[in-house]
């Protein structure tokens, strides 16, 4: 006798040959089981009562959260392809009836080559099925091939790229563990960088860190936002969409984000204030990162100025009273080296300490070396 594990349930509303459509067996291997995982929506608005509503999707428009950060749409969605699926707006609600097959609905424009982009879309209604997914593709990815079959289809080969509400992601048809799983009253963001070709999501605005680099940027490669769903009435919108240029002002405005201090003081600059507003998905915090370490300005991208600074706090001596004993300080983490940085004595005074040592001896009859000049080398805890 065979055993068949199912890979989702039967969405109300939806066909009865639903029961016999393919399915994307990678998903029913990789499902967490854990209700843990589920991520919790993005603010507390109370929403209308699991009521599948017909043709509209007006019944579920209440919450406004987050839709007042950014009202800029450099796209919106494209009607002309949008097979099964009713936009309205920049609301997209897919299978208005029943489903009977997977839906990808694309930007009505490509994104520039060259450029970074981001966009956030709100989930709308309660999501279930097979799969809904965020993500994008190129111009060869055919939206109608899978209309009569139940797929997770972004990723689903090497045209495209996807995040599942199930908290997988997907890109060639292979499938990794990214995030929690989702439902109504998230936000997703989508950061594509086709500058250095990477792409990143954001779960309630808050990064989950990149899920894929080396994205085409080749000319004549045209890469588009995408969102598919397998789900009867499932609904999404999008709330804001902008690309803009990789120049100067992107980049240092990339590194003061990271810095909160630096940040309040640019946003005190009326100058810059609409500079900062204008980039305010580069604001936006990692998880990881814990509250000191933002608070103490440091950040782990900077790594060179980091190694410097590690190397001469582990050189770093103490003298002792009747002896040249010295001891190296421990560093744990990040946070801790700022901590040490910022409460300890400067770091300049070893430089003093040095300079008197070199001036010591230089001034002796022994010192004959050409290379007396140089500051000493700190080897172990002695000067040389």
């Amino acid at each position: 006798m065979r055993h068949y594990i199912p890979c989702a349930a039967v969405v109300p509303g939806t066909s009865g040959m639903s029961q016999h459509t393919q399915h994307n067996e990678n998903v029913a291997v990789l499902q967490p089981t854990s209700n843990e995982n589920w991520s919790v929506p993005f603010c507390n608005c109370e929403y209308p009562s699991e009521i599948r509503w017909k043709y509209s999707g007006k019944k579920t428009m209440q919450c406004k959260c987050g839709e007042d950060t950014s009202s800029r749409l450099d796209w919106t969605w494209d009607k002309e392809l949008a097979l099964e699926a009713l936009v309205l707006g920049t609301e997209v609600i897919f299978h208005p009836v029943y489903s009977q097959g997977t839906t990808i609905v694309r930007g009505n424009h490509s994104l520039h080559i060259g450029r970074h982009h981001y966009w956030e879309l709100k989930i709308m209604s309660p999501l279930s099925g097979t799969d809904i997914m965020f993500g994008i593709g190129t111009d060869k990815v055919d939206l109608f091939k899978h209309q009569f079959s139940f797929t997770s289809v972004l990723g689903i080969d090497d045209q495209s790229w996807g995040y599942s509400y199930r908290g997988l992601a997907q890109h060639n048809g292979r499938l990794k563990y990214y995030g929690k799983k989702f439902s109504r009253g998230r936000i997703i963001g989508i950061y594509v960088d086709l500058f250095h070709g990477t792409l990143e999501y954001y779960l309630n605005r808050r990064s989950l860190g990149r899920a894929y680099s080396a994205i085409p940027r080749e000319e004549g490669v045209a890469i588009y936002p995408m969102v598919s769903s397998t789900s009867a009435k499932s609904s999404v919108k999008l709330i804001n969409a902008a690309s803009f240029e990789d120049n100067l002002k992107f980049s240092c405005m990339k590194v003061i984000c990271k810095y909160p201090k630096l940040l309040a003081q640019v946003k005190a600059i009326p100058g810059l204030r609409q500079i900062a507003q204008e980039l305010w998905f580069l604001q936006l915090r990692e998880p990881s990162r814990s509250e000191v370490f933002a608070l103490n300005n440091s950040h782990l991208a900077d790594e060179a100025v980091l190694c410097g600074k590690k190397l001469k706090l582990s050189t770093r001596t103490t003298t002792v009273s009747g002896g040249a004993a010295s001891k190296a300080l421990e560093i744990n983490s990040e946070a801790q080296l700022y901590d040490n940085l910022m409460n300890d004595e400067d770091l300049n005074d070893v430089t003093d300490r040095s300079l008197t040592v070199r001036q010591n001896r230089s001034s002796s009859p022994e010192s004959n070396s050409e290379d007396d000049g140089e500051l000493p080398v700190m080897i172990g805890n002695q000067i040389f």
